[in-house]
């Protein structure tokens, strides 16, 4: 009995310096950690809005009426508008939807007409092999030039083609950017409601 307590307490002791030693990392590289993915979320947005314009820049845009359709994940539709030369592009927002085994979030950039311009997934943990593939520049190149409204998989009359046995994923990462995009224009920011 002896012997099992004095496991017993090596073993918690070993946990609490476990803990103590993880604690002190992350308290060290929280902030380098969190400046990693604004820089990454910020070369994303360049990066899917290169075709709107040159010299782009970047504005975050208070949309009154704007509906969010991402609630049931907790989080927010906040819309980014794309300037070029002072002059409104397009749109830049981050869609989100439950995957197989994960909220996939999708930044998808769109002109003033609704049209998607460029598209990437910023985070997932979906299947290996499986829903990670609808995160290569191939599958979302297909989102590109479409009509926002009109993002779908084949299988659900889009034009979009789906990766054999990771239709969840597929239908997370459509659904939630047509979503967004039903939302932008519900606002009024497509056409006459996006021009300046």
């Amino acid at each position: 009995m002896r012997e099992m307590l004095k496991l017993g307490f090596i073993l918690m002791a070993m946990s609490l310096l476990c803990a103590a030693a993880l604690g002190y990392v992350n308290g060290q590289t929280e902030e380098r950690i969190a400046a990693q993915r604004e820089q990454a979320k910020a070369d994303a947005m360049l990066s899917i809005s290169a075709t709107l314009g040159d010299s782009l820049s970047f504005d975050s845009l208070a949309v009154p009426g704007l509906e969010n359709p991402y609630a049931e994940t907790g989080r927010e539709l906040a819309v980014v508008e794309v300037l070029s030369g002072g002059r409104r592009v397009g749109y830049v927002f981050t869609a989100y939807r439950k995957g197989y085994s994960s909220v996939v979030e999708t930044m998808v950039a769109l002109d003033t007409a609704g049209t998607v311009a460029g598209s990437t997934i910023i985070y997932q943990s979906e299947t290996p092999g499986l829903g990670t593939r609808y995160a290569s520049p191939d599958w979302q190149g297909q989102l590109a030039g479409l009509d926002g409204a009109a993002v779908a998989l084949e299988r659900d009359g889009g034009d979009i083609s789906a990766v054999t046995g990771a239709t969840v994923t597929g239908r997370a990462v459509t659904g939630s950017v047509a979503d967004g995009v039903a939302a932008l224009g519900q606002a009024g920011l497509f056409g006459d409601g996006g021009a300046e």
